[in-house]
């Protein structure tokens, strides 16, 4: 699963994102339950240096333009640059620079969406960053207020006023959509009963979670897993 911001995706072979800085994000991958490693490159910048020079041509507005939009995250697929990635590793160090343009070229002309409806960009990131990464580990656990709030230095009154401040939402709105989009996952990719997706999930009481669910997803568990299957009837047409 690929956390950015509050946006919440699976993730596949091919994935491929830029993320502008102060940017939430966390990959988290489960080996032992599909039995498979996952590779990554991780190529990082000081946006500065393109800020300072390129702005002067407008050749290179798009990249500019680009790394705007990367203030809430962009998503492309890798096969569109995968040939480049590879060869930061055999030119030396000052020829990465023309190479980290050229690949910023590529992803301007690439087909690409946003990951987030909005810039989650914050002043005080790195303390955002620790509150977020905790949700993102702990989701499925019983989170208490007051241990994320103690992480973090502030009273319980304090962080809840902190946290809606920066994301418009309380800090069980957020762990609640987490774990919706973890129980959707495992109802696409699993045959786990739901009763087990939903303890997977974080939920400790099946009716809770049948309820929630229908209320966030607009269906029921096993009708959203047969709708994302396929399996679901149409009705006949004349």
């Amino acid at each position: 699963m690929r956390y950015v911001g509050m946006g919440v995706e699976p993730f596949g072979p091919g994935d491929c994102v830029l993320l502008g800085p102060d940017l939430a994000h966390c990959w988290i991958n489960h080996p032992e339950e599909d039995g498979r490693d996952v590779e990554a490159y991780v190529i990082q910048f000081n946006g500065e240096l393109w800020n300072q020079n390129l702005t002067k041509w407008p050749e290179f507005e798009g990249v500019m333009r680009l790394l705007d939009f990367s203030k809430g995250g962009i998503v492309f697929h890798a096969s569109q640059v995968e040939d480049l990635f590879g060869k930061f590793d055999e030119v030396a160090p000052a020829y990465r620079i023309p190479q980290l343009l050229n690949l910023l070229l590529r992803l301007s002309e690439s087909p690409h969406r946003t990951l987030t409806a909005t810039y989650a960009v914050y002043e005080d990131h790195q303390r955002f960053n620790l509150v977020f990464g905790y949700i993102i580990n702990h989701f499925r656990e019983q989170i208490e207020l007051e241990t994320v709030a103690e992480l973090v230095g502030l009273t319980p009154t304090s962080f809840c006023r902190y946290f809606k401040k920066m994301t418009g939402k309380t800090l069980f709105d957020i762990v609640l959509h987490y774990r919706m989009e973890a129980a959707a996952q495992l109802l696409a990719a699993t045959e786990h009963p739901i009763n087990l997706v939903a303890f997977e999930s974080g939920f400790e009481s099946l009716s809770y979670f049948n309820r929630a669910f229908k209320k966030c997803k607009g269906s029921a568990p096993k009708m959203f897993r047969q709708k994302y299957r396929g399996k679901l009837k149409q009705p006949k047409t004349r």
